[in-house]
């Protein structure tokens, strides 16, 4: 795998040349028997080059008839196949040169210009990705695993960083791709084997999507319900859409007509945003409940599938219904993909209807077929089992109730025949499904299906805004890239030849710890610190209160942003510690991550008084500067009031006043005189004594 600073490639294992050639025109038609197609192939006279249909057109894997057929878009023609050993329920991807032919277990490179198939490269994990053609590609994004393929000569795998939605690409070959739950928007730059940075940065758990309006990039955010263009390296100002959407939505990856096709899976709504300026009102069509894949747009009309009706629909940029087409087949998931000739293709699970949308929402419907190559294989010939003789094609001997079917005279020794097999038929639901929430993210579990007479070949796994398909021996998987807060229902169904069987569901609304607040602890003095914070990021919780706690003192629960201790013993460091205690979406108490501020305070200092002659004063024994005022300080002392006595060497009690002591237990005081040169005098509060100053002489 890539570590992020080279690029590998895949690991190829070379296959047998299983073209369908031969001499002779393209003859394509079906044979149907019992409604059940009976189809095989003669492949094309010539070999096709591959400039026609270079990023033209549109290739599908047809799992029942297993190759690949290529569709002429103005004309709706099958006009080139190829015979492919690839998976059901395979994508086709095309390059210059190559197509893919991309499952889940393996891809399988054929050549454009001989038809023939030339490589298989293994897929870097389990995961159905998301195919993208165009400049520099084509492209596999796996997006729950926050990897890009690039397909050719060699193939690269190109790691991103984490989950992404789904991808953009601009007309200069840029692709684009949002970390889902992160924000950042990343870039891999045509012919680039890693990203060349993440420079814009979208909101933070904000539910969103990349589109291209008139090829500026843009994020529509379904939170602030607004579209942004991306200006340089910066999200522009937002402009709003108009219209309400829930975090469940969808947007189409090019504007239709420049509008923002978006679908609320919630809402049950198509809604069309106009992005001028002043913009034109929304518009906004209410669908059936049910199921939706979409919306893809082909810059005139948008496209979705119904999954519960089995309808292709189109829409123009007003809303108008433009047209309807029904898939044929509604087991499974159909696909949607925009070509580079601005048509979209519907394909069935299987591929064996692809239904093709002009760019003003007309459709065709192209059933996927070849030619049958030549009679059927004859039939066995019938034995008699009474005396092992061959019996007389199509005779009396081989039908049933025939006279050497009976038993004759008393025979009884012949077994009855065997009741016909019961048929193969679509899986039941798995069993057990269970969802457990994380911090963007969830992890889905489930037992296995019933298989009912074939075997279970894979398992999707889907939710609002989401899909992921996995091997028929999975029972897990870790869905990333999900928005805190919000309540997704996970459905998983399981798959096998005959189809899709029913879904087992179960929900979860994924959370995050809320960050930790910043803390601010102040010495008010007098053993009281006061302690503030600031609200910190609920990563989609709700609020429930504050845990403050502090070195050796009870915790206290408060919904504000402050409290104040008091009585905290001096000389002692206090730590205070603040959590967002907060309630997930399924009701879930989660402690929040900590914040901190420590206090230092100090332990009194010794009772010191300090004494010194302060401002001159004149009085009737002396004049100034022979006579002064005592100025007088203090630490250590309890704050409040004190008395303060004034001494001399001729006088144990000259003067008693009162001081204010301070909070922080200092104090100053200039009131008091004296006035009788050559005595010496001193200071006395609370038993302690200042030093000694001796008056001057006149």
């Amino acid at each position: 795998m890539n570590d992020g600073n080279s690029s590998t490639p895949f690991l190829a294992r070379p296959t047998k040349n299983r073209g369908w050639r031969k001499k002779g025109p393209f003859a394509l038609f079906a044979l149907v028997c019992s409604a059940t197609l009976i189809v095989t192939f003669v492949a094309a006279t010539n070999p096709l080059s591959a400039s026609p249909f270079a990023l033209s057109g549109h290739w599908v894997y047809n799992s029942v008839l297993r190759g690949v057929f290529h569709i002429d878009g103005p004309t709706g023609n099958i006009d080139a196949q190829a015979a492919v050993d690839g998976e059901p329920g395979s994508q086709v991807v095309q390059g210059d040169l190559s197509g893919y032919v991309v499952g889940l277990h393996k891809i399988t490179e054929f050549g454009k210009d001989d038809l023939a198939a030339r490589q298989g490269i293994t897929p870097p994990v389990d995961e159905v990705p998301v195919g993208v053609e165009g400049v520099g590609g084509p492209y596999l994004v796996y997006r729950n695993a926050g990897l890009v393929v690039r397909l050719g000569n060699p193939s690269r795998v190109v790691p991103i960083g984490g989950a992404v939605g789904d991808p953009v690409l601009t007309s200069d070959g840029t692709m684009w791709l949002h970390r889902t739950g992160v924000g950042s928007i990343c870039t891999l730059p045509k012919d680039a084997d890693r990203p060349s940075g993440c420079p814009v940065q979208a909101p933070e758990n904000h539910a969103g999507a990349l589109t291209v309006v008139g090829d500026r990039l843009a994020f529509v955010d379904f939170f602030s319900r607004t579209v942004s263009t991306v200006d340089g390296d910066h999200l522009g100002q937002g402009t709003p859409l108009g219209v309400p959407l829930s975090p469940n939505s969808r947007a189409a990856a090019q504007d239709v007509a420049g509008r923002v096709a978006i679908l609320d899976l919630e809402r049950h709504t198509l809604s069309l945003a106009d992005t001028a300026s002043p913009p034109a009102p929304p518009v906004t069509i209410g669908l059936s409940g049910g199921d939706y894949d979409g919306p893809v747009s082909t810059g005139s009309a948008v496209v979705l599938v119904d999954r519960q009706t089995g309808n292709v629909l189109t829409y123009g940029p007003d809303g108008a219904p433009k047209d309807t087409k029904p898939i044929r087949d509604k087991a499974g998931k159909p696909r949607l993909t925009r070509g580079e000739d601005n048509r979209v293709y519907v394909e069935d699970a299987d591929g064996t209807q692809v239904v093709v949308v002009a760019k003003d929402g007309g459709m065709k419907d192209v059933p996927v077929a070849g030619k049958p190559t030549g009679p059927s294989a004859p039939p066995a010939p019938v034995v008699d089992t009474k005396t092992g003789e061959p019996g007389r094609q199509g005779g009396e001997a081989s039908r049933q109730g025939g006279e050497s079917d009976r038993p004759r005279g008393g025979d009884t020794s012949r077994p009855p025949p065997p009741p016909p097999p019961i048929p193969a038929t679509a899986p039941g639901a798995p069993t057990g499904v269970a969802a457990t929430a994380g911090d963007g993210s969830a992890v889905v579990t489930w037992g296995a299906a019933a298989d009912n007479r074939a075997a279970v070949t894979s398992y999707q796994v889907s939710w609002q805004g989401g899909s992921m398909t996995v091997s028929g021996g999975a029972r897990r998987v870790n869905v990333n890239g999900l928005t805190n807060g919000t309540r997704y229902v996970f459905t998983v169904t399981a798959t096998n030849k005959m189809g899709a069987g029913p879904g087992a569901s179960a929900a979860a609304t994924p959370f995050a710890v809320a960050t930790a607040p910043t803390v601010n602890a102040v010495n008010q003095g007098n053993g009281a610190v006061r302690v503030t914070w600031t609200a910190p990021d609920m990563k989609g919780g709700t609020l429930q209160h504050y845990q403050v706690s502090a070195t050796g003192q009870a915790d206290q629960n408060l919904t504000g942003n402050s409290t104040t201790y008091n009585g905290l013993a001096a000389g002692r460091t206090y730590t205070f510690t603040v959590r967002a205690i907060t309630k997930s979406g399924d009701g879930q108490t989660l402690i929040g991550t900590p914040g901190s501020a420590s206090v230092n305070i100090p332990a009194p200092p010794a009772k010191r008084i300090t004494i010194s002659e302060g401002q001159a004063t004149t009085s009737g024994n002396c004049r100034a500067p022979n006579c002064a005022r005592v100025d007088a300080n203090g630490v250590g002392f309890t704050p409040g009031p004190h008395d303060i006595r004034l001494s001399s060497s001729s006088n144990t009690n000259v003067q008693t006043e009162t001081v204010d002591v301070r909070a922080d237990g200092s104090w100053s005081y200039s009131e008091l005189d004296y006035d009788v040169p050559g005595q010496t005098v001193w200071i006395t509060v609370d038993g302690v004594q200042s030093n000694k100053i001796t008056w001057k002489s006149p």
